[in-house]
């Protein structure tokens, strides 16, 4: 089986692949995760997650930057970094200035619609054992409901302050767009639709996209490969029974991202 190539790297090899390291728990292993980034601001402060999808282009949630992109402030990402808690990060992390934001031209920040966004590095992150790239998917696919695939994120819980922000993972199961409204609906005053952009994941006690954050990336093994099946985009609650977390189909924008990418890629 040939490894999927994203332009002429190897896409989808966790960093304990190549280290042979194995760590149980819900912190990750430092290299493993390695396609997962942080997005700061100028100031240093932690903002939201994303995927590295090429080296210098990184996939996130539309809602992560819609505002700092309006004010004007410069983003920075994070590669190779599994410990934001410590001032520059951990050793071998790289910080690159976003040159470029592209907010997918239908984002709707009301249902979250189409919420994705596509972000061009000002020079390239350099690859190496704790800093990969993660497959996309082919355009188009669905993950077949019960599959169980990884969201990693910072452990970023929100409001309660400064929770140690460091690479966590919780193993979640898809679940069905029919299941996913019905136990949506079952919590919310509101009536819920799911957007055709996204999907459902999650739902068991304590296992959440809340252990993660926005635009962080949900993947799913296929052919020993990870693909970034979604992006975090939002959550009712945190970590609740039975209401799932909501997701970004990335094989939804396929089309999208390769457009970009290949008039933008010089």
């Amino acid at each position: 089986m040939r490894p999927p190539v994203y332009s002429k790297y190897v896409c989808g090899v966790k960093g304990t692949a190549r280290a042979g390291r194995v760590v149980g728990g819900e912190d990750g292993d430092p290299a493993e995760w390695c396609w997962q980034v942080a997005l700061i601001n100028s100031l240093n402060q932690y903002l939201c997650g994303g995927a590295l999808i090429g080296t210098q282009w990184v996939l996130t949630a539309a809602h992560c930057v819609t505002n700092i992109v309006r004010s004007g402030d410069a983003i920075y990402v994070r590669v190779g970094d599994h410990d934001l808690t410590r001032k520059y990060g951990s050793p071998g992390a790289q910080t690159l200035r976003v040159a470029t934001t592209y907010i997918h031209h239908n984002h709707n920040s009301q249902t979250l619609d189409n919420d994705i966004a596509l972000l061009k590095l000002h020079g390239q992150a350099e690859l190496k054992d704790g800093v990969c790239l993660v497959c996309l998917p082919a355009r188009g696919v669905n993950q077949a409901a019960g599959k169980r695939c990884t969201v990693t994120g910072y452990g970023y819980m929100g409001e309660a302050g400064p929770i140690p922000l460091r690479v966590r993972e919780a193993e979640i199961p898809i679940v069905s767009d029919a299941e996913c409204i019905r136990k949506i609906n079952a919590v919310t005053e509101k009536i819920f639709i799911l957007p055709a952009s996204s999907f459902c994941a999650g739902g068991e006690e304590g296992n959440d996209a809340c252990q993660g954050d926005g635009g962080g990336p949900l993947v799913c093994q296929d052919d020993g490969f990870f693909e970034l099946a979604g992006l975090v985009s939002w959550g009712f609650g945190c970590g609740r029974v039975d209401v799932p977390g909501v997701y970004v189909k990335v094989s939804s924008f396929i089309g999208w991202i390769n457009q970009i990418i290949s008039v933008n890629n010089l």
